[in-house]
């Protein structure tokens, strides 16, 4: 499969505002390019360098952008149209300029030569007390061989443990999973929370993503851990607004849902997970930047959930909740 690159040419102040025009598209996996931080970053190394090239410092030093690697495929193509009529609109009514050209750039990448690319800068990564995810083509460092090993390819979804908000995710999944449960992982991306929640003891599993190209990933990281066919469910779709797809995922009561998704999405779906709860069930909510978190957290106790703890990391936050 090839994969489209969608890059939006900013300023500084147009970071967050691009950033939220793809949230709101269902992109949550960004690319962002901040002159600011080249500067620093200059400015830092500048007695390890004799020069550096005018013509690559002028363009770094203006180049501010926001970029997502989006499915060439039919859903993926209509994506990149809504966030082009969300980009076409701001043009018109931003006569300040303050965010910038909004020049949009497209480019077809194929995936082949960007997996071989980057898989060698995904490296071994403890998460929590007793996790480590490992890629599927790296040896497990003789440190790390008594955790739970989770093996991974992810392909191009989101999902890798290097994020904030799975690695938030991945300390309460630990410290809530009880042996047996059902879990449910609503967007999940390359499967990881859902599969190393079976390692540690769920009985068995379902999960959902909106990208089609998930249920492929997730099923082949299924494999790679030995986790048996039949305890471990994958359908895409979007939750919110897929009939079918509700009846498919509403036919249990889950001990565990974990939502590391974005707070739009969170929101409006959190009455229907309190209906798939069982008594004593938890709820992980992850993908929330602070300035969201007030609002979310007005949802959980609105529809009747209350909120057990809260953690973070960097400007992500995470909210367990239960019934």
């Amino acid at each position: 499969m090839n994969w489209i690159k969608i890059k939006i040419a900013t300023t500084k102040k147009g970071i967050d505002f691009v950033s939220d025009i793809f949230d709101e598209a269902g992109i949550s996996a960004l690319e962002i390019e901040d002159n600011e931080e080249f500067l620093e970053v200059l400015e830092q190394t500048k007695p390890q360098w004799d020069f550096v090239e005018d013509d690559l410092y002028e363009e770094k030093s203006k180049a501010c952008s926001v970029s997502a690697y989006i499915a060439d495929s039919l859903s993926g193509k209509k994506t990149i149209g809504v966030i082009q009529d969300k980009i076409n609109e701001a043009k018109a009514v931003d006569t300040s300029g303050i965010y910038g050209s909004l020049e949009i750039f497209i480019a077809v990448i194929n995936e082949e030569d960007w997996a071989e690319n980057w898989k060698k800068y995904f490296k071994p990564i403890p998460v929590g007390k007793n996790i480590l995810i490992c890629p599927a083509w790296e040896e497990v460092p003789e440190e790390y061989k008594t955790r739970t090993i989770f093996k991974i390819d992810p392909g191009m979804s989101f999902g890798t443990g290097t994020h904030e908000t799975t690695r938030l995710c991945i300390v309460e999944l630990e410290k809530y999973m009880k042996p047996e449960s059902l879990v449910l992982d609503l967007g999940c991306g390359s499967g990881i929370l859902s599969i190393i929640s079976m390692m540690i003891g769920a009985k068995s599993a379902v999960a959902a993503d909106i990208d089609e190209n998930s249920v492929r990933i997730a099923g082949e990281n299924a494999l790679y851990n030995n986790i048996a066919k039949e305890n471990y469910e994958v359908y895409a779709g979007n939750v919110l607004a897929d009939t079918k797809l509700r009846g498919k995922i509403s036919g249990k009561k889950y001990e565990l849902v974990l939502m590391n998704i974005i707070p739009d999405v969170i929101i409006p779906l959190l009455p229907f997970v309190k209906d798939l709860l069982a008594d004593n069930g938890i709820v992980v909510l992850s993908g929330i930047i602070s300035r969201y978190l007030a609002d979310v957290e007005t949802a959980v106790e609105s529809c009747g959930l209350k909120i057990i703890e809260k953690s973070s990391e960097n400007d992500w936050q995470c909210i367990v909740a239960g019934k």
